[in-house]
């Protein structure tokens, strides 16, 4: 999938999280460029790239053109419904009154065994387009993640190669 705007918020620890979100499944990659609000009125930038497959990790700083490259521990979580996730509904999101007005989605949810916690996620019926995500275990609490402007395919593969400045 290519660059779409997303939204993570939660609430209990007055964090908010406006990114924009670049994903390549095939070449396992992921580039997250966003800002986050603070419950103490601060905005931060964030810019990092994570290269699966090279265990990299950028966390790329603009500001004083430095950039920082760790390993990536974690494993690549494909942006897919678990085959092993429970159905709960079929819903229009929008107008069900004339045809073509609403969009038909399912919503999901399961066990995350890696992180031991529990999601419901909600994709749309016709390419299992992400809508959102609820997310919820001991560590990180209750998130919301909500996904927009998707496009299908990668626009610009460029994205996901470090700045200059990060060699």
């Amino acid at each position: 999938m290519g660059k779409n705007p997303d939204h993570v918020m939660d609430p209990s620890k007055h964090f908010e999280f406006v990114a924009r979100f670049s994903y390549d499944a095939f070449l396992k990659r992921e580039r997250i460029i966003g800002k986050v609000f603070t419950a103490e009125n601060k905005t931060e930038i964030l810019d990092t790239i994570l290269l699966y497959r090279k265990r990299s990790m950028y966390s790329i700083f603009y500001h004083n053109k430095t950039c920082i490259k760790s390993p990536l521990t974690i494993p690549f979580r494909r942006a897919e419904i678990p085959h092993d996730a429970t159905f709960i509904a079929q819903f229009v999101i929008g107008s069900s009154s004339l045809p073509g007005e609403g969009l038909l989605a399912n919503s999901w949810t399961g066990e995350d065994k890696t992180q031991g916690g529990r999601y419901i996620m909600t994709a749309t019926e016709f390419g299992c387009i992400p809508v959102s995500l609820l997310y919820n275990s001991n560590a990180t609490g209750w998130s919301v993640t909500s996904y927009f402007d998707i496009i299908n395919g990668i626009k610009d593969p460029e994205v996901f190669i470090p700045p200059e400045f990060c060699n």
